[in-house]
């Protein structure tokens, strides 16, 4: 017999917040692996949610339903939190490449660090 609306919609908030926390696991690591990986469990979560989205009144009065939500949210928020340290630990390290290689502008500032890759997320 298949689930009701409600009870998939929350076995989607368990399997996004599930997927947002493996994310978290992964940027704990920091590896340049386990970033590339990370990628891969948010776009499962965000693939989660939308299929959420579509039963989202189905599971409007449900308790369970609003707590994963709230547990959810912590875990997206704790994920924005390592992105912010994990950027803010490139830019540190791309201020000190460009004063090693190229000095400091007539400003102060460290030289800007000629780019070879870049960065790109979708949300």
């Amino acid at each position: 017999m298949p689930a009701a609306p409600a009870e998939e919609g929350l076995e989607r908030l368990v399997a996004a917040r599930a997927e947002v926390r493996r994310a978290v696991e992964l940027l704990v690591d920091a590896s340049p692996k386990a970033v590339e990986a990370c990628h891969g469990a948010l776009d499962r979560a965000v693939s989660e949610l939308a299929g959420f989205r579509s039963q989202c009144a189905a599971a409007r009065g449900n308790a369970g339903a609003r707590s994963m939500a709230v547990g959810l949210r912590t875990e997206v928020l704790r994920a924005a939190r390592l992105f912010e340290s994990l950027a803010a630990f490139y830019r540190g390290w791309e201020r000190i490449l460009g004063a090693m290689s190229a000095g400091y502008t007539a400003s102060g500032d460290a030289a800007p660090v000629a780019r070879q890759g870049r960065f790109y997320c979708q949300g």
